[in-house]
């Protein structure tokens, strides 16, 4: 859509409903957010509201409820019949920075939970906190120079379309401040995969490795796309119906917010079925390398193995050599061991 061609009244009229639609947006945003809170409050009183405080805990608490007060903030903002110009500034520019800190959030709880997978090497821990540190640093800095740059306008009235709240430029390369992000999420999502899959004979077989691969390959397919929307619609200058909702809308805040807090709750609900907690069954690497299944009694994993024998492949811990060179099925659980004839 060429801009240049439309008349004034034409290019109000798009501009009027490019506000409209990001205001439906933050709505049904605003919706989606409480539907997900009501529907999770008993897993998150069941897994957060008790215990000790630990990084983990005041993570997903964080996560939990900064992202629905910023979509709150953004429908104020643009929900106000006549808001004065500086609370419109005031107001935008902290959606902008509170969107970022938003995902340094989300990123702080995902890099906590691949430094426990990769327990023995300092050097994959040391390059992932040196990828979280510098990518919150640069979108930061996108964040403060994209609100130095917010221009507050007056409010537009069509005689047939009024929109209400707060009116501000289009930020130019808005996608900087979203584009860091999905590099940290994507090293995130291939250490997740390269752990879970170093060991593909066993890992058809290792429900913690799987249920890390399935839950991190959905967070990432959502953080891809709506990251995905947000950059392409910054790009449509010429399309503000798609251009200010992609803007103004804080998509990709609460999308991801909602993502990271299903991650969480499916880790602690496997680790509540374990009878651990996520720090054990996470470092507990040898743990993933091995078929198992819940015990009869509650905190109880049992680990059935039969193979044949291979000097490369047999871990001491759980396997006993016969004298015909083929390995006895064993039943093993965390208070104990034990052969077929005992068990």
């Amino acid at each position: 859509m060429d801009l240049a061609a439309l008349t004034p009244a034409q290019i109000r009229s798009l501009d009027l409903q490019g506000a409209e639609n990001a205001r439906i947006m933050l709505i049904a945003l605003c919706c989606l957010t409480l539907y997900e809170y009501l529907i999770t409050l008993d897993d998150e009183m069941k897994y957060f509201w008790t215990g000790a405080w630990n990084a983990s805990r005041i993570l997903f608490l964080l996560n939990r409820y900064i992202p629905p007060a910023i979509s709150i903030l953004g429908l104020i903002c643009f929900s106000l019949p006549h808001p004065s110009p500086e609370f419109c500034k005031r107001g935008v520019q902290s959606l902008f920075v509170a969107g970022v800190v938003s995902l340094g959030i989300v990123q702080a709880m995902l890099v906590i939970r691949v430094w426990y997978l990769f327990a023995s090497s300092r050097a994959t821990r040391l390059a992932m906190i040196t990828a979280f540190v510098g990518v919150n640093v640069l979108s930061l800095y996108f964040s403060f120079r994209v609100a130095s740059s917010l221009i507050i306008m007056p409010s537009l009235t069509d005689t047939v379309l009024h929109v209400p709240g707060c009116r501000a430029t289009r930020p130019d390369k808005f996608w900087r401040m979203y584009l860091p992000s999905l590099v940290l999420h994507t090293l995130l999502y291939c250490l997740t995969a390269f752990r879970a899959l170093k060991n593909r004979r066993m890992f058809k077989q290792a429900p913690i490795l799987k249920r890390l691969l399935r839950d991190g390959g959905f967070f990432y397919l959502v953080v891809f796309m709506s990251i995905l929307f947000t950059t392409i619609g910054s790009f449509l200058e010429d399309v503000p119906t798609v251009n200010v909702p992609a803007i103004f809308s804080s998509f990709p805040i609460a999308t991801t917010s909602i993502a990271a807090s299903r991650v969480m709750l499916s880790i602690h609900s496997l680790a509540a079925k374990l009878g651990s907690d996520e720090a054990w069954l996470l470092n507990n690497v040898e743990l993933s390398r091995v078929p198992w299944r819940p015990g009869a009694t509650e905190g109880e994993i049992i680990v059935d193995r039969a193979m044949t024998y291979e000097d490369d492949e047999m871990d001491d811990w759980c396997t006993e050599e016969s004298h015909t060179g083929s390995v006895v099925s064993l039943k093993m659980s965390r208070v104990g061991r034990w052969t077929d004839e005992t068990w």
